[in-house]
């Protein structure tokens, strides 16, 4: 019965490590002693967890990105951590698993298709969580996706409070960062969308740079050019009886105070036909800047 016992207690605490750890961690970080080993074995063989390469231990059914990130000694960032945050995206992360090791790491190669991002001084806690910090994975995003991408992660995680713009610019320090330092000034925590994003970026690209969330008396415009009220509208945000008759007194009230309201649908938007829509109608009226191309 005291045997019993112990092997209870060793495998509880083993599950307790391992959920807290998010399924997966190494044998070593687990059990440090020898002659704990035998619990483990036991364990595996009772299916209580399961046995991967470079002698990771996982609890059944654990997210196949986790047990990667482990066999590594790494932490996954990029599209994979901003999906995980809640951060938003323009499309789902692909299959390609974005994962940060420290620069002096030796690399393990053959593990699934990863992109292996080497930083200097990042701190993998082998019973931590296997998310690079918010901070890290949007700098790391924003050196790896395509600018708009970033752009989008960006405004969102500001919004969110998830990241600081100050420090996120302490640590992109050097003109090897210049680059960054200036998309990290084009972040709008007031965008509340990606439509939103988007819609600015491309107006930005084309030069003409759009006011972001104007207050007025009927509620907040999301981008103004001139007299223009530019509002990239999503289905799911207007599809109720309240909506529609609150759009179309807002459409009223600017018509009433010499602005022209103008929405774009998430498909146009989604399809970069922004500017293309955009543009004739702000020339027609004027709103378009002259050394706008």
């Amino acid at each position: 019965m005291l045997l019993h016992m112990r092997y209870t207690e060793k495998r509880d605490a083993v599950l307790r490590a391992l959920t807290n750890a998010h399924g997966a961690a190494k044998q070593r970080f687990l059990v440090p002693l020898e002659r704990d080993r035998r619990t483990l074995a036991r364990m595996v063989t009772e299916g209580a967890v399961t046995r991967h390469p470079q002698h990771v231990i996982a609890l059944p059914g654990t997210d196949q990105r986790i047990i990667i990130a482990r066999r590594l000694g790494a932490l996954i960032t990029c599209a994979h951590a901003m999906d995980r945050y809640g951060i938003a995206l323009q499309r789902s992360p692909d299959s390609r698993l974005h994962l940060i090791v420290p620069r002096d790491r030796h690399l393990v190669y053959g593990i699934g298709r990863t992109v292996i991002h080497q930083v200097a001084d990042v701190h993998v806690d082998p019973l931590g969580s296997p998310f690079a910090d918010h901070e890290t994975a949007i700098l790391t995003f924003m050196r790896c996706a395509p600018e708009l991408d970033a752009l989008i992660a960006l405004d969102c995680a500001l919004r969110g409070g998830m990241v600081v713009r100050d420090q996120l610019l302490a640590r992109l320090r050097g003109p090897r960062n210049s680059p960054m330092r200036e998309l990290l000034a084009r972040a709008n925590p007031k965008a509340r969308s990606i439509l939103e994003t988007i819609a600015r970026y491309e107006l930005e690209e084309a030069g003409a740079v759009p006011d972001v969330a104007v207050e007025v008396p009927i509620g907040e415009l999301d981008l103004t050019l001139g007299f223009l009220a530019i509002e990239p509208d999503g289905y799911a945000f207007h599809s109720s009886l309240a909506d529609w008759t609150r759009d179309h007194h807002r459409d009223q009230w600017l018509l009433l105070h010499g602005m022209i309201p103008l929405h774009l649908t998430a498909q146009q938007v989604l399809a970069h036909r922004t500017v293309e829509i955009v543009r004739p109608i702000a020339e027609r009226l004027g709103c378009w800047p002259a050394d706008a191309r």
